[in-house]
C-alpha cells in the first residue's frame, strides 16, 4: 500500500505568517523612510533650488568664459569677471527695462480698466446671446466678474507682500550669481575632486553622466529659448498688424508661457487670442488661424529638430517628468524636470544595454564592444557603442536560438523518421505473421474439410450396411 505524506495546513502555519508580517513591516518602513526623507529634503528645497539655479547659470556662462580664456593674455579669473560683470549689468538692465514696461502697462491697464471692463462685458454679452440654446445660457459675465474679484484679491495681497518678496528675490539672485561665479572659477578643481571620489572602474559612467547632463540641459534650454523667442516675434508681428494695445505685456506673458514644456504652447496662445477678442474682435477670425498654423509648424516640425539628440524621450516620459518636477519643485521643477528625466533615461538605457551585453552567453562582452567600436564613427559616444554592441549580442542570441531550434527540429524529425521506420518494420512483421497464421488456418481448414469428408463416407457406409439388415428384419 502506498504511503500518504501529510499535507501541511497553510492556514495555521506560523512560519508563513511570520514571513508575511516581515514583508508588510519592511514595506511600511520603506514608505515611512521615503516620507521622512521627502520632508527633510523639502525643508531644504529653497537652498537646493538656489544651488541648482547657480549651477545652471554657471553651465550657461561657462562656454563664454572658455571662449575668452582661449584669447591671448586672458586668465580664467579675468574672463570670469568680465562675463559675470556683463551678465550682472545687462541682466539687471534688462530686468529693469522689462519690469518698467510691464509695470507701466499694468498701471495703464488698471487706469483704463473701467472702460475696458465695459467693453469686455459687451463682448461677453454678445457671445452669451450667440450660444443661447433653449433654456441653456452660460453666465459668461458672472464668470468674468468672479475672475476679476479673485484677481483683485490676489493682486492686493501680492502688493502687501511685494517689499519682502522683492528683497528675497534680489537676495537670492545675488547668492545665485556669487555661487555660479565660484563654480565657474573653480570648476576644474571641483571636477578633479569629484573624479577622485569616483573609482576608476566607473570612469566611463561618470563621463557618460557629464555628457548626458550637458547635452540634455543644453539642448533643452536652447530649444525652449528659441521657441519662446519665435512665439514672442509672432505675437509682436500680429499685434502690430492688427493694432493690439498693451502689446509688450501680451508678448511677455505669451513668451513666458512658451517656456513651459508640454502645456506651454496652448497656454501661450491664450494672451493674444483673449486680447484680440477683447480689443480687436473684428480680427479674431484672422488671428486665431494664423496663431494656430504657425505654432503647429513650430511645435511639430521645429521643436523636434531643436531637441534631436538632446532628449530623445517618449511623450509619456515627457509628461511624467513635467508632473513629477512640478510636484517636487513647483514651477522650476516643471521647467527642468524633463532634462532630468532625459539624463536618467540615458543612464538607465546604458545600464540595461550593458547588462544585456554581459548576460548574453553566446558572445564575449569585450570582443563585442571592440567590434562595435570599430564599426562606429570615431567620435561616437560610449552609450551609442554599447547600444550597438547590445543589438549585436541580441542578434547573436537570436541566431543561436534559431540554430538550436533548427537542431531540435532536425532531431525531432529524425526521431519521427525512426519511429515511422520501426512502425513500418513492425507492420511488415505483423503482416508476415498474419500471412503465416492464414496459411496455417487454411491448412487446418483443408484438414477439417477432409476429415469431414471421411466422416461422411464412414456415415454413408454405415448407413448402407444398416439398410439390408432392416430389410431382413422387415421380411
Amino acid at each position: 500500500m502506498r504511503r500518504l505524506l501529510p499535507v501541511p495546513n497553510l492556514g495555521t502555519d506560523p512560519g508563513r505568517w511570520r514571513v508575511a508580517f516581515f514583508i508588510v513591516g519592511t514595506v511600511y518602513l520603506v514608505f515611512l523612510f521615503v516620507e521622512k526623507l521627502a520632508v527633510i529634503l523639502g525643508s531644504f528645497s529653497t537652498i537646493l533650488m538656489v544651488v541648482f539655479l547657480a549651477w545652471l547659470l554657471a553651465f550657461v556662462l561657462s562656454p563664454l568664459v572658455g571662449f575668452l580664456e582661449a584669447r591671448p593674455h586672458w586668465s580664467r579669473g579675468v574672463a570670469s569677471g568680465v562675463v559675470f560683470a556683463a551678465t550682472l549689468v545687462l541682466g539687471g538692465l534688462g530686468i529693469f527695462i522689462v519690469a518698467t514696461l510691464i509695470g507701466r502697462q499694468i498701471g495703464q491697464l488698471a487706469g483704463e480698466f473701467p472702460q475696458t471692463r465695459m467693453q469686455i462685458e459687451a463682448t461677453l454679452r454678445t457671445w452669451q446671446d450667440a450660444i443661447h440654446v433653449g433654456r441653456f445660457q452660460p453666465d459668461l459675465i458672472g464668470l468674468f466678474d468672479d475672475g476679476v474679484a479673485q484677481v483683485q484679491q490676489t493682486f492686493t495681497s501680492a502688493l502687501g507682500e511685494a517689499p519682502s518678496i522683492g528683497v528675497a528675490v534680489v537676495g537670492n539672485l545675488l547668492i545665485i550669481l556669487i555661487l555660479s561665479l565660484y563654480m565657474v572659477l573653480d570648476s576644474r578643481k571641483i571636477l578633479r575632486g569629484i573624479n577622485r571620489l569616483i573609482p576608476d572602474r566607473y570612469e566611463d559612467e561618470a563621463d557618460l553622466l557629464e555628457r548626458s547632463v550637458a547635452r540634455a540641459f543644453g539642448g533643452f534650454l536652447r530649444a525652449q529659448v528659441i521657441l519662446a523667442a519665435i512665439q514672442g516675434l509672432l505675437v509682436l508681428a500680429l499685434g502690430i498688424a492688427i493694432g493690439l494695445p498693451y502689446l509688450f505685456l501680451v508678448v511677455a506673458v505669451s513668451s513666458v508661457f512658451m517656456l513651459v514644456p508640454f502645456f506651454g504652447p496652448p497656454l501661450a496662445l491664450m494672451p493674444p487670442i483673449v486680447a484680440t477678442a477683447i480689443y480687436q474682435p473684428a480680427w479674431i477670425l484672422v488671428a486665431v488661424p494664423v496663431l494656430l498654423v504657425v505654432q503647429t509648424v513650430v511645435v511639430n516640425w521645429l521643436q523636434p529638430k531643436l531637441m534631436h539628440g538632446a532628449l530623445g524621450l517618449h511623450p509619456l516620459l515627457v509628461l511624467i517628468g513635467l508632473l513629477v518636477g512640478a510636484q517636487v519643485a513647483g514651477v522650476w521643477g516643471a521647467l527642468f524636470g524633463i532634462p532630468v528625466i532625459a539624463v536618467l533615461n540615458t543612464l538607465f538605457t546604458y545600464i540595461v544595454n550593458l547588462a544585456t551585453l554581459h548576460d548574453t552567453a553566446e558572445v564575449e562582452a569585450e570582443e563585442m564592444l571592440a567590434e562595435a567600436r570599430r564599426e562606429s564613427p570615431q567620435d561616437a559616444p560610449l552609450e551609442e557603442i554599447v547600444a550597438l554592441a547590445a543589438d549585436k549580442a541580441e542578434a547573436a542570441h537570436e541566431e543561436a536560438r534559431a540554430e538550436e531550434a533548427a537542431v531540435d527540429l532536425g532531431d525531432a524529425q529524425l526521431t519521427a523518421a525512426r519511429a515511422k521506420t520501426e512502425a513500418a518494420e513492425r507492420l511488415v512483421h505483423t503482416t508476415d505473421e498474419l500471412r503465416t497464421t492464414s496459411r496455417v488456418t487454411r491448412g487446418t481448414a483443408l484438414e477439417a474439410r477432409e476429415a469431414a469428408a471421411e466422416t461422411r463416407d464412414v456415415a454413408d457406409s454405415i448407413r448402407n450396411d444398416e439398410e439390408p439388415l432392416d430389410a431382413d428384419k422387415r421380411a
